[in-house]
């Protein structure tokens, strides 16, 4: 009879529940830190809580102080913010640009900038 050992590594979301990121591997399987690093290129925070990116981006669209100030800006089909623009343009502000809740947030930007290789490419050049 033989022995097989499996470790199997998976992220949730607290909050929804949902399935984020797993792996399986014989032997010592993946570390709690790589398995944050890989989720937080998922778009999640990691820390106390794992919040997934469709929570992060509902509870930022809730905590809006611009849609609380200048009213609720419009949605768009996956749920994502169309931000609030000025009087005759419909380009969002550079505020809502920035903000993880825009469509217009580029998001390959941001896993770019938090992987291993954008953060060494930036030591490069300076």
């Amino acid at each position: 009879m033989a022995i097989f050992r499996e470790v199997r590594t998976e992220v949730y979301c607290d909050i929804c529940g949902e399935y984020v990121i797993g792996w399986k591997s014989p032997g010592k399987g993946v570390s709690r830190g790589w398995a944050a690093y890989f989720a937080r290129e998922e778009g999640c925070t990691t820390g106390k809580k794992i919040i997934c990116k469709s929570c992060r981006i509902s509870r930022r669209i809730e905590k809006c102080s611009l849609q609380k100030k200048c009213g609720e800006a419009g949605k768009d089909a996956d749920g994502t913010c169309l931000g609030i623009g000025k009087q005759f343009d419909d380009e969002p502000i550079e505020q809502c640009k920035r903000c993880i809740a825009c469509t217009s947030f580029d998001w390959e930007e941001e896993k770019e900038r938090l992987s291993i290789n954008g953060k060494n490419r930036k030591r490069g050049r300076q």
